[in-house]
């Protein structure tokens, strides 16, 4: 994960990636407003922005990059498949969830580690059909993660990226 005590020469790829993902956590909080109003509309932009999100992260452990990174591919194909939509969707939280995860691990903001049990709590009522009460939970999860995306915005950059040299391949 990245470590914010170290201050790595940052390449074009690195400032873009850092940029891409921050992006990714801006995105997801306005989409997650927008879905606790129109529940079906914006779930496919959701899951690209899930993907554009597991792809710039910046994990030192390759297994639990690798497991992000699935998850937003998994979202994305399955939504292409026209399969289970709300799988899809469960996806593409998933991987905002473990992103806040990652960021309560890199950074201590405690309150990160209520964005998992929001979304998915908005998945699940959603899956249900309790309409209501995912709109209470999206709008929280929407809330959580625009707090983290302003947090992260706040940041240096070379904050996400950590040192180079202990990533794993």
């Amino acid at each position: 994960m990245a470590d914010p005590h170290i201050k790595c020469e940052l390449d074009i790829l690195d400032k873009l990636t850092v940029i891409l993902y921050r992006s990714a956590f801006t995105l997801a909080a306005i989409i997650m407003a927008i879905i606790a109003t129109e529940t079906n509309a914006t779930t496919p932009f959701l899951i690209m922005v899930a993907l554009l999100a597991s792809t710039t992260v910046h994990i030192y452990d390759k297994r639990f990059r690798w497991l992000i990174q699935g998850a937003g591919l998994f979202a994305a194909i399955w939504f292409m498949s026209g399969l289970w939509q709300p799988l899809a969707l469960g996806a593409a939280l998933f991987v905002f969830s473990a992103l806040s995860i990652k960021e309560y691990f890199c950074f201590k903001v405690k309150i990160l580690l209520l964005t998992p049990l929001a979304l998915a709590g908005f998945w699940f009522c959603f899956v249900f059909n309790a309409i209501n009460i995912a709109i209470g939970f999206a709008m929280v999860g929407a809330a959580l993660l625009a707090f983290a995306a302003f947090s992260k915005w706040r940041m240096p950059l070379h904050f996400d990226i950590g040192d180079k040299s202990r990533y794993q391949v």
